[in-house]
């Protein structure tokens, strides 16, 4: 049994980090165009990337990486919302400790990113499978 339950939450996890790239493209790609294209500045261009960015992790977790057998909801997604700007909160304090200790060379802050992107993604997914796609 435990090896089961192990099996399922490394493709969970696996799953979560393919969602999480997806994401990554949807809220980069829509920032620079809310930005370039639109004229919107570099916060409301942010913002509003993050949501629509966030709506889509949202929507495929719920029906891939977690295959939740209850309907997408409202509260379902602003609890993701809010969880995974907390994840992002996770993510810049970390890069801004790790940064503070090495320093700012490419490595240094491309090591920042790293550090804050795996531990807020692990945040993420905890809080995800916890409280946002819990099953029953």
């Amino acid at each position: 049994m435990n090896h089961l339950r192990s099996t399922l939450l490394r493709s969970q996890l696996l799953r979560f980090g393919l969602v999480g790239c997806v994401g990554f493209l949807v809220d980069a790609s829509l920032t620079l165009l809310f930005h370039q294209q639109l004229g919107l500045g570099e916060a409301p261009a942010r913002v509003l990337a993050f949501l629509v960015a966030a709506t889509a992790g949202w929507w495929l977790n719920h029906q891939f990486t977690f295959q939740a057998r209850t309907p997408a909801r409202a509260s379902s997604w602003l609890r993701y919302v809010v969880l995974t700007s907390a994840g992002a909160a996770i993510n810049i304090g970390c890069y801004l400790a790790v940064v503070r200790v090495l320093g700012t060379r490419p490595l240094q802050l491309l090591a920042g990113v790293a550090v804050g992107s795996i531990v807020a993604m692990g945040f993420n997914f905890w809080v995800s499978r916890r409280w946002v796609f819990a099953a029953g």
